[in-house]
């Protein structure tokens, strides 16, 4: 089992005049990042992986404070990565990780899982700021939407 989670609502990219990977989560993201807390609760996790964003890093600060475990930045999951160097470390990732990405990341994920029959194992449908993927090698993924909503 591992857990993959799309970064919460971020500050706009007209309104943030800074790089891009320095642009922090909007007040709606930081409450979407604390739901990730109790809609994980019941999920036991061992590794906490994101892209090296500001907003990824800030989506899993309250989850990191509740478990106790370190963020661990990976450049598998920035913005603009290879989806193929992703798909690769899923496959091989021990029970218990979680990886926090980006918007166009999920959507390379989801066409890949259509094109090559892997709906089983990964999320097929469009995943929300904030949306968390549980996913059961054995069972599928099952999708826990943000709270509050985007």
């Amino acid at each position: 089992m591992f857990v993959l989670v799309r970064h919460a609502d971020a500050v706009a990219k007209k309104a943030w005049r800074g790089p891009d990977v320095d642009r922090p989560l909007s007040p709606l993201g930081h409450q979407q990042s604390a739901h990730i807390v109790d809609a994980l609760a019941d999920v036991a996790l061992s590794e906490l992986i994101s892209s090296p964003t500001v907003r990824c890093r800030q989506t899993l600060q309250p989850l990191a404070a509740a478990r106790g475990l370190p963020i661990v930045d990976d450049p598998r999951l920035a913005r603009d990565a290879s989806v193929g160097a992703l798909l690769s470390a899923l496959g091989r990732c021990d029970d218990g990780v979680l990886w926090c990405t980006h918007g166009e990341l999920f959507d390379q994920l989801a066409a890949a899982a259509t094109e090559h029959d892997a709906a089983p194992f990964l999320p097929t449908a469009q995943t929300a700021k904030g949306g968390v993927w549980i996913v059961h090698r054995d069972r599928g993924p099952r999708y826990v939407g943000p709270i509050p909503p985007g």
